[in-house]
């Protein structure tokens, strides 16, 4: 499995909450940051990865650090943002 094919395993599989966020967060992040070649995602996929991963690098489960503002995110806002970039995936793969 190359690196584009465990982003979207992964993202699939969150989604249908077969992983937990914190497992999720991390994986998602080293794939996408330290084991893509960017060149072999399109740019649609490349963006929308992107926007993800700097959710996931951003997650704590600590309220104490999620009080600072605009620091960290959130299970909810990990969840949402999973959501959206699956949708848009979907949609650009049929189109």
């Amino acid at each position: 499995m190359n690196s584009k094919e465990k982003l979207q395993y992964l993202l699939e599989k969150y989604i249908k909450e077969k992983y937990d966020v914190n497992s999720f967060c991390e994986q998602f992040t080293v794939i996408y940051n330290l084991d893509t070649d960017y060149s072999t995602l399109s740019t649609v996929e490349n963006s929308l990865f992107k926007e993800l991963c700097e959710f996931t690098a951003r997650y704590s489960p600590f309220e104490d650090d999620l009080a600072i503002s605009n620091v960290y995110v959130n299970e909810n806002q990990i969840r949402n943002k999973a959501n959206d970039v699956y949708s848009k995936l979907m949609t650009d793969i049929t189109n």
